[in-house]
């Protein structure tokens, strides 16, 4: 009799295990990076771990990266139902309406952002414009972006003259200190630095490390301007198939990674900065008198670019961030 109770158990036990499973919801995530660009990766680390603390198996997690969908043709097939998730940044998919790109000009508070309605803005614009649910719009860290040079900045505090490699959104600051703009895809921008096709390069304030750029630029501007700000975006009819606990485990785990990520990534900054400086590579500072220069100039650079990608759509999105005081 002991032993038929135990067998009954142990078949409970395993017919539980199976109706999981078999419960468990399984969502594909197209992500722009991969480990390789751990300061920016991390974002997506974190919301996994999220999505794990929150729910268990109830949601297994697939990751596939830009191996498999370059970066900026990404969108499409999110918005088709290739991919549930979309792990990515606004300025990918720029010129299909990426409203997201201009996050970029406001500060890393998560919370600001919620109760301005500035994420509710972008939640209701994206699923209108692209059939797609805003899960997450996360800092990276505080630290925003930089630039990296071979040589450092000219006795008057510029880069006159040389090449800067950086996408559109960092065209302001690059023209700003003399510099000309030369958009790259980030994986030519080794290369470009080692053959003097450029100078420097515009990029998110970490990575220098994992991408080995200091092996071929040894100067890094300071201070750092801007907030990179990562979007998870789910296609709306996988979001509306899945039960609701298992979309307020989404949502939920997308929050706690909006609230983590300033700081974790603010270790990841301090933790590049601090092997940098072992492998030689120094801060070049720009005079005190441009800083707030540079940052208006990168701040109205990327909302010059929503205004042409979006319209009145930005025009609102701006009122709501400079109300509550989250522009730059």
């Amino acid at each position: 009799m002991k032993r038929l109770l135990t067998g009954v158990a142990v078949a409970g036990m395993v017919i539980g295990g199976l109706s999981v499973a078999a419960n468990a919801a399984t969502i594909k995530i197209l992500a722009s990076w991969n480990k390789n660009v751990w300061p920016t990766y991390v974002v997506l680390d974190s919301f996994v771990k999220n999505v794990k603390k929150l729910g268990g198996d109830k949601i297994k997690i697939r990751i596939s990266g830009p191996e498999v969908v370059p970066g900026f043709q990404q969108l499409q097939p999110v918005k088709a139902g290739v991919f549930d998730i979309l792990f990515t940044h606004g300025v990918y998919h720029m010129g299909s309406k990426g409203l997201a790109a201009i996050m970029d000009a406001m500060n890393s508070d998560p919370v600001g952002k919620r109760t301005s309605g500035v994420w509710d803005h972008l939640d209701k614009f994206y699923q209108k414009t692209h059939g797609l649910k805003l899960l997450a719009i996360s800092p990276n860290s505080t630290k925003g972006y930089h630039i990296f040079l071979k040589k450092p900045l000219s006795g008057k505090g510029d880069w006159k003259g040389r090449k800067i490699r950086g996408t559109q959104t960092y065209h302001g600051v690059i023209r700003l200190f003399g510099g000309e703009p030369v958009v790259m895809p980030g994986s030519q921008v080794y290369s470009a630095l080692e053959k003097g096709v450029v100078d420097g390069a515009a990029w998110p304030a970490a990575g220098m490390l994992s991408m080995k750029h200091f092996e071929v630029a040894k100067y890094k501007v300071r201070p750092t301007f801007g907030t990179s700000t990562l979007p998870f975006l789910m296609n709306l009819k996988s979001f509306n198939k899945l039960s609701k606990e298992k979309q307020n485990i989404l949502l939920q785990a997308g929050y706690m990674t909006e609230l983590e990520m300033p700081w974790v990534g603010d270790q990841v900054q301090a933790k590049e900065d601090a092997e940098l400086a072992k492998k030689g590579v120094k801060i070049t500072k720009l005079p005190a008198d441009q800083v707030a220069k540079m940052r208006k100039a990168f701040s109205e650079s990327i909302w010059a670019l929503g205004a042409k990608c979006c319209g009145a759509d930005a025009k609102k999105l701006r009122e709501l961030a400079e109300k509550a005081g989250l522009s730059w």
